[in-house]
């Protein structure tokens, strides 16, 4: 895949694209909408979306977790793009922009149902499963 990654300005129609992207891919699978959320905390993070042919197929967002440590969140790819290495190379670019920003580690919070893909990339499981949003999650983190 020819991915082009671009960086996402909070409240353009880009960022609207993000909204709508994660309402399909974590919200609406369990019959939930993201309008009901509170999208405050995405004034605070860096967000990357990945283009394919100048459509929006995924995002990545980065943070602060804490001092030393950064938090990825929003890690969404459309499901007829899934299993193609995507969700590697959205990692990838990610932690490699944290290293440029000085973190030291990741944090992250994934359902459960991509533990393994995470463990795969070097994140180990800090937590025990708990529900969010009524689905099932893990706090995880990584040495960078």
């Amino acid at each position: 895949m020819n991915i082009v990654m671009k960086e996402i300005t909070h409240g353009t129609p880009e960022y609207q694209e993000t909204v709508h992207l994660r309402n399909a891919v974590f919200r609406k699978p369990w019959g939930l909408d993201i309008k009901d959320d509170d999208l405050s905390p995405d004034k605070e993070m860096d967000i990357y979306g990945a283009y394919l042919n100048n459509k929006l197929i995924a995002t990545v967002f980065l943070g602060e977790h804490e001092e030393g440590v950064a938090r990825v969140r929003n890690v969404a790819i459309y499901e007829e793009y899934r299993g193609q290495g995507l969700g590697r190379y959205l990692m990838d670019f990610i932690e490699d922009i944290a290293r440029k920003k000085g973190y030291t580690k990741v944090y992250l919070m994934g359902r459960t149902i991509v533990e393994e893909f995470y463990h795969k990339l070097g994140y180990k499981t800090i937590s025990k499963a708990y529900n969010y949003r009524s689905i099932p999650h893990l706090d995880m983190i990584k040495d960078l």
